[in-house]
């Protein structure tokens, strides 16, 4: 969070910055259910070929199969919430250019962790759920390390179709700070 406070800090240098509070919606859930839904729909040949006990995470064996229970009223109502929320975000950045937000609840997960220990839905992120919800365009940067030398990120998240804009915010940030130039040692053959 620190580093978030910082990025605050250097984006006030060239930009109003504001809090603002977004309405109360079930965004994560209407999220996850639409996309629940839609991996059941994209995955159905293989989840119903039986494929999914050949993967290698043991919980990711049996999700795909829960998913494809949900059921079609859950999954008109997420819809029709959907245009709700798209409406009420819509309209609470109307007057922004961009929400800012961290990038990840979290810094980076060390490379050492394994990949499933990693994603877990225990973690919440409103701004992801609210950009899968809406269709919003957003970006990640880079805007520092934590003391263990793991990365951090700010998100930018814009209107429908305003990508440009959040391009053009994201940039600006980034001519500010030299975080997008530093790398671990040994990535580049020139180390």
């Amino acid at each position: 969070m620190a580093n978030f406070e910082r990025s605050l800090r250097e984006l006030e240098k060239v930009a109003s910055i504001e809090e603002i509070t977004l309405p109360e919606l079930p965004y994560e859930a209407v999220t996850r259910t639409i996309l629940y839904a839609e991996s059941a729909s994209a995955f159905e040949e293989f989840i119903e070929s039986g494929r999914t006990s050949e993967l290698t995470a043991p919980e990711d064996r049996y999700g795909a199969y829960a998913r494809t229970i949900l059921l079609a009223r859950d999954y008109l109502r997420a819809m029709r919430i959907r245009m709700i929320i798209s409406k009420a975000v819509d309209e609470a950045m109307a007057p922004y250019d961009a929400l800012i937000a961290p990038s990840r609840p979290a810094p980076a997960t060390p490379i050492d962790r394994e990949f499933r220990g990693v994603v877990s839905g225990a973690v919440r992120d409103l701004m992801g759920a609210i950009g899968n919800c809406a269709g919003l365009p957003a970006i990640s940067v880079p805007n520092g390390f934590t003391d263990e030398g793991l990365p951090t990120g700010i998100q930018f998240m814009g209107r429908a179709y305003e990508e440009n804009r959040i391009l053009a915010v994201a940039r600006a940030y980034q001519s500010l700070t030299d975080w997008h130039k530093r790398h671990p040692p040994g990535l580049y053959p020139d180390d």
